[in-house]
């Protein structure tokens, strides 16, 4: 592909971006959006603890 070409995409991406960004930003979702994507990642960054009151009385136990 030429350099004119890349151009041209990048453009015509860029402003696509831009458009879907301020329409969000304008109709309040990017907000929303913005605090579901926070509420994900710290869940999924934070490790789950499950099931760690059990796991002691059991590392002792065989399973055969």
């Amino acid at each position: 592909m030429s350099i004119v070409v890349m151009l041209m995409i990048f453009g015509w991406s860029a402003s696509i971006a831009m458009i879907g960004f301020y329409a969000l930003k304008e109709s309040g979702k990017l907000l929303e959006i913005r605090r579901r994507l926070a509420l994900w990642l710290d869940n999924t960054l934070t490790p789950a603890v499950v099931g760690s009151e059990e796991s002691p009385k059991h590392e002792g136990v065989d399973a055969a």
